[in-house]
């Protein structure tokens, strides 16, 4: 399964482009890709579009070291792209920004050794996740939802958190307002947008949001949504890098949650 998204994987082979010709084919020679940037594709850009091409559609496949071949060009790219002493996160982030935030919000980070940490625990999937997301979101029709996360997504990659933050908000509200719209049906029966809606999901038969769990409590603020609602609408600012982090928590969050509530969605008796 891709450890990297489709636009991580563009704005990194696209930093290739600043090499020489002769330096660009010594790379790409490193990491055994000569079928795929042959001779006659001719200018840098289209030998890089073919290389991404081959990499978002071979998210497993292995490099020369063993590691995800995706990881290990983007690991040995930081080195020897200029300017000098771009091993710093600090000078990723002020010379590649949609690199690095693209990064994040695949759940890596860049190290002072110019390596790749993950954010996240090895077990979790991020980009994994994010595709089912989609595929579900797409399955269900839930056109203005999926819109809401690829904003969210889009203005995370540009570092406009506060932009970000907003659309993860609607994407979250929007999402459970459609399920209960999949799952009751009646528009007749079906409360207005918003608190009703979700409420209604805890008191379906069988329940949405399940209340051993501690999903949702009916009539309180004391449920697990409830609180990630309050933890989605935080009062007070936080400026600087807090901002970033926050943003990237956000993301981070909803896209496993989201996912997660999809799945049961996609698992629920009666559904397609």
């Amino acid at each position: 399964m891709p450890q990297f998204s489709r636009i991580t994987i563009i704005e990194a082979i696209g930093l290739l482009e600043s090499l020489t010709l002769d330096k660009l084919d010594r790379f790409l020679l490193k990491y055994r890709l000569e079928r795929i940037f042959h001779q006659e594709l001719g200018s840098n850009t289209a030998k890089l579009n073919a290389v991404i091409k081959f990499l978002i559609y071979n998210p497993d496949k292995k490099g020369p070291f063993g590691a995800n071949l995706t990881f290990e060009i983007i690991e040995d790219e930081l080195s020897i792209i200029p300017p000098p002493n771009i091993l710093a996160p600090r000078l990723v982030a002020e010379h590649f920004p949609k690199l690095l935030n693209s990064l994040k919000h695949d759940g890596y980070i860049i190290t002072n050794k110019s390596k790749l940490k993950t954010m996240l625990p090895e077990g979790i999937k991020l980009v994994e996740k994010e595709n089912e997301l989609h595929s579900l979101l797409n399955k269900y029709g839930f056109t203005t939802t999926k819109g809401h996360i690829d904003q969210a997504i889009s203005a995370h990659t540009r570092g406009d958190w506060a932009s970000a933050n907003a659309q993860l908000r609607s994407f979250m509200e929007s999402l459970f307002d459609s399920i209960c719209g999949k799952i009751v049906g009646d528009k007749t029966t079906l409360p207005p947008p918003g608190h009703q809606r979700r409420e209604l999901l805890a008191e379906l038969n069988p329940p949405f949001f399940i209340p051993t769990l501690n999903e949702w409590g009916i009539g309180s603020q004391c449920g697990f949504l409830q609180g990630l609602w309050k933890r989605l609408h935080p009062q007070g600012s936080h400026p600087g890098l807090s901002d970033e982090e926050d943003s990237t928590f956000r993301l981070h969050l909803m896209i496993l949650t989201a996912a997660y509530y999809l799945k049961r969605l996609d698992s629920r008796p009666g559904n397609p």
